[in-house]
């Protein structure tokens, strides 16, 4: 169930000082980000019982609890093992790709998270998102997921990767047109060393100039918009 466990980061969670649980198996493989090693469910997995005794030893010196990947909401296993880590009192961030919109909203009606991250490759509908998922990504599963975010009684996030060829200034302003009063927008830079795709090793990634117009351009629909990485 879970491929890779990072003890500490502090980049995942603005501010906090967190554990990063990442889970085997992808419902959508992007073709210009990395995590090749966890792209099945089979394979090599760290015992939870490990992960919970970690996170039991540091207390309130853990800010936070991430919870990605791969996707958490592909395994059956998650609400049983959402329920031990809150028993920690670690507040708890979920990450999804947004293709399980039943199970998400299931997760939140029970309370067990904090707060939600969806990446979103590209505005549900547009040629891009089917460019951006590899023609994997269901854009009605993606509608809905975000209508549940904004939905959310805590705090939320899309999240939006700036890769040339499939986010541009339309792109962006059709997503932030989604964003919900209370839910921010991230639009972070994207890496074509990390890229799983070749093709995408070749792009030349947007300068900072450009990502800022790309944060202007959210910004006349989405307030609570921030650029990351660039």
């Amino acid at each position: 169930m879970i491929g890779r466990f990072v003890k500490t980061t502090l980049a995942d969670w603005k501010g906090r000082d967190c554990c990063r649980i990442e889970f085997r198996g992808y419902d959508v493989r992007y073709p210009y980000l990395g995590g090749s090693d966890i792209y099945d469910r089979e394979g090599p997995c760290i015992d939870p019982d490990e992960i919970l005794s970690y996170i039991r030893e540091r207390g309130q010196t853990l800010d936070g609890i991430v919870l990605g990947g791969g996707e958490p909401l592909a395994h059956e296993g998650l609400y049983g093992f959402l329920k031990e880590l809150r028993r920690t009192k670690r507040p708890i961030m979920l990450e999804t790709q947004g293709m399980r919109p039943d199970v998400l909203d299931d997760l939140a009606g029970a309370m067990m998270f904090d707060m939600v991250r969806l990446y979103v490759p590209a505005y549900p509908g547009s040629p891009n998102f089917k460019k951006a998922t590899g023609g994997f990504g269901d854009p009605a599963l993606m509608k809905r997921s975000m209508e549940i975010v904004n939905g959310l009684d805590v705090d939320r996030e899309f999240f939006v990767y700036a890769v040339p060829g499939i986010v541009d200034g339309p792109e962006i302003e059709n997503i932030a047109r989604s964003v919900g009063e209370k839910t921010y927008l991230t639009i972070s830079q994207f890496d074509p060393r990390l890229a799983t795709d070749p093709e995408y090793r070749k792009i030349r990634p947007y300068s900072k100039t450009e990502g800022s117009a790309l944060s202007a351009s959210a910004k006349r629909y989405a307030k609570r918009t921030a650029l990351k990485g660039f």
